[in-house]
């Protein structure tokens, strides 16, 4: 019979998610299955499946399915990391420990009661991982003395933010401190640091912003996206007056830029009740109401100019002259200045090296030359410019508030970078943009500093203390799509197969003279990059990137308009960034650091945009994306990174969207990062720290050790403090430099030392209020015994005041005073002399103080002059190699069009010219003929031949026809009168010359006979390769598909001896703990028996003293009795 038997419940995964099953066992009798196959029956339906093994997974007990952690798991696999994670999230706990990470899931799963739903906003508030997470920051920051960062990583639209808004508050209130909701920009990459002090409380905060899409601001209405909302909130939330004199009481229907005001009531609430609170923000962080009105100034002026617009037909101006007044009116300039700003660029140019010195009027001719852009580009590009100087002018009026003249110890620096984006998730179609490339560039690159944190900074560290673990890193890296992107090329000029990075070769196309995206792009091209280590595919179109990443003189001179400007509050707000260099100004934040942590990070980021290869061209915006990415990562290098890895959970149809979240935890590699921290040792401290921070659990360690006037052995302490401490052997390493802890190690390190310093604090507090009372009690009995002094004094006084001498010394006490001040003036009069003495001294120091800082002055300036010398030539030096890059990438594109230049009828050869006309001559004819016998001699030629003579027919080729048919007449008379010659021949000759011919001919036919003989035996052998060919290259598939079936086999083997070796670790350390407890329960039981045997001893010798005292009573009042009788006998007696 066909038998079949439970074994137990698992998990059956699948391409649309994961289910659970129940695995069935043949019994007795019954046929197996073929190898590699499983028999499982499902619990949702009941049907039974024959699936592949490698398709079935372990199954969790039930008490883990919301583990907070998922390295708890028993079973690490990926079905029950999935239903661990959607569990929390239908639970409304969206928030899971990944190991040191969080993984968060957004937007949380909503269940069908009405009473458990929770509010969208809400994800971070009271979170228990959250929690925990912001602890375990700020006490590593506290404890270290090191900076620390949270980097938020996911798609765009995963909560990002939100997590980062609630760490940040969270943080906060760790430090017992209050904070604000400050709302980052999705479109921009934020750098928010929050600097503590000695005490462990926020001193001061500091932005940081880069990578603005300041071209949103002007190509939102082309490309579909949503506007900035500070438009739409001004156009609605501006009051009367300042609406009349921003000139927006009547707003015009058209605008190029797609700024309009809502037109539904609710959108128009919502965006007034924004702008309420933008205008609220702005009071609290102080901003003067002078900055407000320039920002709306300046936002104002954006609007006017989209409705300006530009002439598409004839020379570059605008549309409407009075809308470009009104704009020119709102920045603080005249129309024809902002008209020469925006379009005449070369006027500009001209009239500041005529006002300049000998250094601008020496530039070189390529750098005066602009770039021919057409006149929408100009206006989009004075528009893009006039919104990224606002934008870092708010940043730093937000610093302006933020900073403060605390000395800081170390900070927390929360990264908000905008998250991945493709039209496939916004459910848009056609391709990805510009702005997209740069998004997912830099997800790119922070998922690439992830895996080099988890991964290879992990192994390098387990290398360099020779500690071995057993873990084989993952395959595939984000680093190929990185160097896809910003690979750079060879500084010298190598071969055509140099690999270029897409940014660097759009750079090289701008700086080249004459390219422009119509001479490049003949037809659309677009391409497609495998983002996300190829789960993710998105098509870019490369249409319209020319104009966003070539020089655009407007977004230089926006600048210079703003600061020049007529107005005084426009003029005071932008005049911070006259001092800010060019390749810095796309960077917020960098200017006006007053901490001394904000003035490293801002040292950080400048030397990173100023130094490397990079830096020669910083100039060109392409490449200034890949430079401004590398700021941010160093920022976030120099401190110790942790992830927050947000996951979008919910598709269209409003449930899980298991395929989808699977995908995401598999370009993070979770699986493998869960596997390293479980089979690893993730904790870890140096030899010194750890002895310092844990010699109080062991007090001879502490006694041999902890003078401050010995250096130990720090390895060989440590050794002894691990064998004191009794830890269990395989979860402490002790490496070269460091200590190796597993998991949990250093937590329980760290309870038993906050134990014992909690009993030290105790029993010093106990210490410090007896002394403190023993001091107030002290001072009590001071304070009595003075006032009974008082007291007696006083009865003193009362009774002799009435007594004459006492009025007499009253009377004659003023008289000598006199003296006595007449003598305390001349000693005043010698100190007023002595003092006078001191200040002139003192002046004359001054003065000579005086004349050094001035000569010292005097150099500085001479240093200063000389150093802006020297930047001036390297300046020169750098248009210098620009001028030369620019002249070799010309000359390289003439040479290749010189190689592909045909060769000019008058350079062939007689030969060649003879080929040439009899192609040309036949084709003349109409008639195909075969190649002539010279043809086939120069065989390798012959397809260059009949090219150049495609193309000789292309030009006026008589007298070239006529010169070959004379050279051919000439060879047809050489050729009959060697025809002459040889019919003089004897016939001997000529049948001698036969004979030859019909031997040649008859061992030419033997010879053909064996050429087809060895040709047929060639053909069969032939054949047989083929077939064996097919029979290895299916071999090679079946190897192949074996191959993956055991890697497959090897990775859950693999798993499984971890989850194996992880379980039997954790018994072990549990056995070890217990017997541990066990063995200091003893030693305290058997103390206790002693102390207690020795208390017996006690009473029983004080029992026996006792009874002798009591003996002794007895005996002396038996002694007493008969005295006492004996004198009573005596006293009747006398009686």
């Amino acid at each position: 019979k066909d038998v079949w038997y439970e074994a137990g419940a698992v998990w059956y995964s699948h391409k649309d998610g994961y289910t659970l099953a129940t695995e069935l066992k043949p019994d007795e009798g019954t046929l197996e299955l073929p190898e590699g196959r499983v028999r499982v029956q499902l619990q949702s339906d009941g049907s039974i499946h024959d699936v592949s093994v490698y398709d079935i997974e372990k199954l969790n007990p039930p008490e883990l399915d919301l583990c907070e952690d998922l390295s708890d798991l028993v079973s690490v696999n990926e079905c029950s990391v999935l239903h661990t994670l959607c569990s929390r999230a239908k639970a409304h706990q969206p928030l899971t420990r990944a190991g040191p990470n969080l993984l968060a899931l957004w937007p949380p799963v909503s269940s069908s009661s009405k009473g458990s739903r929770g509010r969208r906003g809400d994800i971070g508030e009271g979170s228990g991982p959250l929690q925990a997470l912001a602890r375990r920051v700020y006490v590593s920051m506290v404890c270290e003395r090191r900076d620390q960062s949270l980097v938020a990583l996911g798609r765009s639209g995963s909560g990002k933010s939100s997590l980062c808004q609630a760490f940040t508050l969270e943080l906060i209130r760790q430090a017992r401190s209050a904070g604000g909701n400050l709302s980052p920009s999705s479109r921009v990459a934020v750098v928010l640091s929050i600097d503590f002090n000695h005490a462990g409380h926020a001193a001061a905060a500091h932005f940081q912003t880069m990578l603005l899409e300041k071209w949103s601001v002007c190509r939102t209405a082309a490309e579909g996206e949503n506007s900035f909302l500070v438009f739409s909130q001004m156009l609605s939330g501006l009051s009367t007056e300042l609406r009349t004199e921003l000139q927006l009481h009547q707003l015009k229907e058209h605008n190029s830029f797609g700024i309009t005001c809502p037109t539904k009531l609710e959108e128009k609430q919502r965006a007034a009740a924004g702008f309420m609170k933008l205008q609220s923000a702005m009071n609290t962080l102080g901003f003067s109401p002078e900055e407000q009105k320039a920002i709306w100034r300046v936002l104002a002026g954006i609007y006017h100019l989209g409705v300006a617009g530009t002439c598409k037909v004839g020379r570059r101006q605008f549309l409407s002259v009075e809308s470009a007044h009104t704009a020119a009116l709102m920045l603080g300039c005249d129309g024809e200045e902002l008209h020469t700003a925006v379009f005449k660029h070369h006027l500009r140019e001209l009239l500041q090296r005529a006002t300049s010195g000998a250094r601008e009027r020496s530039a070189p001719e390529h750098m005066q030359d602009g770039p021919k852009l057409t006149g929408a580009q100009c206006v989009e590009g004075m528009a893009a410019g006039l919104y990224e100087e606002l934008f870092t002018a708010v940043v730093s009026l937000i610093n302006r508030a933020l900073c403060s003249q605390q000395l800081s110890l170390s900070s927390v620096s929360v990264v908000d970078a905008p998250g991945f984006s493709s039209p496939k998730l916004r459910s848009a179609e056609g391709a990805a943009g510009f702005s997209d490339l740069c998004r997912n560039y830099l997800q790119e690159r922070l998922l690439e500093l992830y895996s080099m944190h988890t991964f290879t900074h992990t192994l390098q560290r387990y290398t360099q203390e020779a500690v071995s673990v057993d873990f084989m890193p993952p395959e595939s890296s984000p680093s190929e799509v990185v160097c896809a992107l910003d690979h750079p090329g060879l500084q010298v000029r190598g071969s055509e197969s140099d690999p270029r990075g897409l940014l660097w070769v759009l750079d090289e196309e701008i700086s080249t003279p004459g390219s422009s995206e119509s001479t490049l792009l003949q037809r659309p091209l677009q391409c497609e990059i495998s983002h996300l280590m190829g789960s993710e595919p998105v098509r870019y179109d490369l249409s319209g990137w020319f104009s966003l990443v070539q020089n655009n003189p407007s977004v230089l001179n926006a600048s210079q308009l703003l600061q020049n400007s007529s107005n005084v509050c426009v003029r005071s707000l932008f005049a911070r960034g006259a001092s800010a260099p060019p390749v810095c100004r796309g960077v917020g934040g960098i200017e006006g650091a007053v901490s001394q942590r904000c003035l490293q990070r801002n040292t950080a980021v400048r030397k990173t945009l100023n130094t490397g290869p990079a830096a020669l061209r910083r100039h060109s915006q392409a490449v200034a994306i890949k430079l401004q990415a590398d700021a941010l990562l160093s920022v976030i290098r120099r401190s110790r990174p942790v992830f927050l890895q947000c996951v979008s959970l919910r598709n269209d149809g409003g449930g899980a969207d298991v395929p989808a979240l699977r995908k995401q935890l598999s370009y993070t590699h979770v699986m493998a990062a869960l596997q390293l921290y479980r089979t690893g040792f993730p904790e870890h401290m140096s030899l010194s720290d750890f002895r310092c921070r844990f010699q109080a659990l062991s007090p001879p360690v502490m006694k041999r050790y902890g003078s401050v006037f010995i250096t130990p052995d720090e390895k060989k302490a440590v050794e002894e403090l691990l064998t004191d401490l009794d830890l269990d052997k395989k979860s402490v390493v002790l490496g070269a430099s460091r200590v190796l802890m597993k998991r949990g190690v250093l937590f329980s390190l760290n309870e038993q030392r906050d134990a014992l310093v909690l009993e030290w604090l105790l029993y010093l507090q106990a210490s410090c209020r007896g002394h403190l009372g023993r001091l107030r009690y002290r001072r009590m009995k001071v304070e009595q015994m003075a006032m009974r002094c008082i007291q007696r004094n006083l009865r003193i006084l009362s009774s002799v005041s009435g007594w004459s001498w006492w009025k007499l010394i009253n009377r004659v006490r003023p008289m000598l005073s006199v003296n006595m001040d007449e003598q305390r003036l001349r000693v005043k009069e010698d100190e007023i002399s002595a003092l006078r003495r001191r200040l002139g001294k003192s002046e004359k120091d001054r003065t000579e103080l005086r004349q050094t800082v001035e000569n010292l002055e005097s150099k500085v300036t001479a240093v200063v002059s000389e150093l802006s010398d020297e930047r001036f030539r390297a300046d020169a030096v750098t248009q210098a190699l620009d001028a030369e890059r620019t002249e070799r990438l010309r000359l390289s594109r003439e040479n290749k069009e010189l190689q592909v230049t045909p060769t000019s009828p008058q350079h062939l050869s007689a030969q060649d010219s003879l080929l040439v006309c009899f192609i040309l001559r036949n084709k003349r004819k109409g008639v195909v003929a075969s190649s002539p016998p010279s043809i086939l001699k120069i065989g390798n030629i012959n397809v260059d031949l009949q090219h150049s003579v495609s193309q000789i027919e292309e030009f006026p080729t008589e007298s070239c026809a006529e010169t070959l048919e004379k050279q051919l007449e000439e060879e047809k008379q050489k050729l009959k009168s060697r025809e002459a010659l040889n019919s003089a021949a004897t016939e001997s000759e000529l049948q001698l010359q036969l004979d030859c011919a019909q031997t040649e001919v008859e061992f030419l036919r033997r010879r053909l006979q064996q050429n087809e003989d060895r040709l047929e035996a060639e053909k069969l052998s032939l054949q047989l390769l083929d077939t064996k060919v097919q029979d290895l290259q299916a071999q090679l598939d079946q190897s192949k598909r074996s191959v993956v079936d055991l890697k497959r086999h090897c990775r859950r083997l693999t798993s499984d001896l971890q989850d194996a070796r992880v379980l039997s670790d954790t018994l072990q350390g549990r056995a070890h703990d217990i017997n541990r407890k066990q063995r200091s329960e003893l030693t305290q039981a058997l103390k206790q028996v002693d102390s207690e045997r020795e208390q017996k001893d006690r009473a029983i010798h004080e029992n026996t003293a006792l009874c002798a005292e009591i003996l002794g009573f007895r005996k002396t009042l038996k002694v007493l009795g008969s005295r006492k009788g004996r004198l009573r006998g005596g006293d009747y007696t006398t009686g």
